[in-house]
């Protein structure tokens, strides 16, 4: 009312004379016309039944089909979890990597099929290979070593770190023993699944339990307990199994058929019917499940572009640590500053090449290398 009020305006209706119209035109004439009968006078005529069923049928076959496109995109994007889940190394092609990879060594649980030869049909066409530099190598073998295991970067930086302490003898056989004792690794060597990304899978479906050994603080017996992490280090005297579910044990027995009778290594136990096995020792380096040049490695982790790790230095004879900032900006009492300042070097420098201990000094400088405390060791 108030929107079209101000358009409304009354009007006036004037009634016709009979006989006569407002064109001047007769009443007999009027009444030879056709009538025609208003929209609103006809009769009303339901809608057939016919057509309402077509359109109900419509609708729901509309609703049906976006239904079913928004669960393809939910199983889509479930899939795609699963595969980040499984494969962590899934941004390789598994042809393409063996292809670039295989030339420097096998890797045996990366993929049950062989590599596929491709044979050039125009020979002329292939690009020469450039020569591979040594820094190119060294990143070959650690691609090899983590696409074996089936781990990333970050797993594998982690393993180097605790491998490579002070005071490891041989760090490449360390760090080798911390990736054989995985609980996927495990599940691979004794034969239950063909591929490192098979055996992850099994370990996430909760078809893996790990029964530790008993120690002298337990008041009882352990109990078997369902492992889903597939980077769980087994402990000496750890036993595995798989779950005694119907689905779990068919799972197993299947890949055992498959794949037929494996060699398990000296450090290992399994039982093929009862699916039980045991983890006794630490791997020995000549039955790891990789061949491996250690050299490579080793350039790899400790070079300049390497690992990271923390840079500690100790007193001489303990195991108290010599801290990078010392009193308030002296210089660190390491063996050979103290030997530097007995001796006098840098005293009589200038100009950016003044020690710290001479700035804003003129003679007296700010360390004592004789001197002997609680803080200080030579």
């Amino acid at each position: 009312i108030c929107a079209f009020g101000a358009l409304w305006v009354p009007l006036t209706f004037v009634a016709p004379q009979p006989g006569a119209n407002r064109n001047g035109v007769g009443e007999s004439v009027r009444r030879q016309r056709p009538l025609i009968i208003s929209q609103d006078a006809r009769r009303y005529v339901p809608p057939s039944s016919t057509n309402g069923s077509f359109n109900l049928f419509c609708r729901l076959s509309v609703a049906g089909a976006c239904a079913m496109i928004a669960s393809a995109a939910q199983k889509q994007q479930r899939a795609e979890k699963i595969v980040v889940r499984i494969f962590p190394t899934r941004a390789f092609r598994r042809q393409k990597l063996m292809r670039r990879l295989e030339p420097f060594g096998e890797m045996p649980a990366w993929s049950r099929q062989p590599l596929l030869r491709k044979k050039l049909i125009q020979n002329w066409r292939k690009r020469p290979t450039r020569r591979l530099s040594s820094y190119g190598r060294n990143l070959y073998e650690r691609s090899r070593l983590r696409c074996h295991y089936n781990i990333n970067v970050r797993q594998l930086t982690k393993y180097v770190l605790r491998a490579f302490k002070e005071g490891r003898k041989h760090p490449i056989d360390h760090l080798m023993a911390i990736l054989e004792s995985r609980i996927d690794n495990f599940c691979w060597r004794v034969g239950i699944a063909p591929t490192m990304a098979a055996a992850r899978f099994i370990v996430r479906e909760n078809h893996i339990q790990v029964k530790s050994q008993r120690r002298s603080r337990d008041y009882k017996e352990p109990e078997w307990v369902t492992v889903n992490t597939p980077s769980y280090l087994l402990k000496l005297g750890d036993e595995v199994r798989v779950r005694p579910k119907p689905r779990s044990q068919g799972l197993a027995k299947k890949n055992q058929d498959e794949d037929g009778p494996v060699e398990v290594p000296s450090h290992l136990e399994w039982d093929r019917e009862s699916l039980v096995g045991r983890y006794n020792d630490l791997c020995d380096s000549q039955e790891v499940g990789i061949t491996i040049n250690e050299d490579f490695l080793i350039s790899k982790f400790l070079g300049p572009q390497g690992v990271r790790q923390r840079h500690i230095r100790w007193f001489e004879g303990t195991t108290i640590p010599i801290y990078k900032i010392y009193n308030g900006g002296r210089i660190r009492p390491t063996p050979e500053n103290i030997l530097n300042m007995k001796r006098g070097f840098g005293l009589k420098a200038k100009g950016y090449k003044r020690p710290p201990c001479l700035w804003g000094r003129t003679n007296n400088p700010l360390n004592d290398p004789w001197e002997y405390g609680s803080k200080v060791k030579v």
